[in-house]
């Protein structure tokens, strides 16, 4: 069945605010208690589910609520540098023009989404879930399943990050895994991502034109 909405995350997937929540490690470290990221390993970091990544650093889960909220607030007030990767603006508009629903669902804000993407760009989605919890995600996505009104296999989740995938997999919706975020490839394939993008206009060409070549993508 062709898809006709698709659900996008945005920190890693749209947006490319990796290298700004880099720059606060540091800080976060401090501010919670937790043991500092050795950046030196931080391509070893992406191999990691993300409660593991939490387990090594001393960040218990009942601190989570509160380190999101402060790396939220940081980012309204100092997230200038973030931008949206190259070919998020053709592939957005491409998606629309041919009648592809999209929806975002994020554990950042929509005021934050809108500064990166600009109006016209945050005016092509027609549903979003902001501020979810780090572990939210597939409730949130029952919330946009039961707002959208297509079945599940008219859905197509795409992220980059392993609780991007396992929450697609909750709800039993269709995923798409992103090569340029967080996650890398080898540690999203063992969840078995329905589909890998490894350039932006592959998600273009397996929901508009000719079917897509997963073995080319990989």
């Amino acid at each position: 069945m062709a898809y006709k909405l698709l659900i996008f995350d945005f920190d890693g997937t749209l947006a490319n605010s990796f290298p700004w929540v880099v720059a606060i490690l540091d800080e976060l470290a401090e501010k919670f208690n937790a043991k500092p990221v050795d950046h030196s390993r931080l391509e070893e970091l992406k191999n990691y589910p993300p409660r593991k990544i939490m387990k090594m650093h001393n960040v218990s889960i009942l601190k989570l609520p509160a380190i999101l909220k402060f790396t939220r607030s940081r980012m309204k007030t100092n997230g200038e540098s973030i931008q949206y990767f190259e070919g998020v603006d053709t592939m957005l508009q491409k998606l629309k023009d041919n009648d592809i629903r999209m929806a975002l669902v994020t554990t950042n804000t929509c005021e934050t989404v809108r500064k990166v993407l600009g109006d016209d760009l945050y005016n092509l989605f027609h549903h979003f879930e902001d501020k979810v919890s780090l572990f939210g995600k597939p409730a949130a996505l029952r919330r946009i399943i039961r707002k959208s009104g297509f079945d599940r296999s008219e859905m197509l989740a795409i992220g980059d990050e392993i609780r991007d995938v396992e929450a697609a997999k909750k709800v039993n919706i269709p995923f798409g895994a992103v090569s340029w975020g967080f996650s890398s490839m080898e540690a999203m394939a063992p969840h078995s991502p329905e589909h890998i993008f490894t350039e932006m206009s592959q998600i273009v060409d397996l929901v508009v034109s000719a079917p897509f070549n997963l073995d080319a993508a990989v």
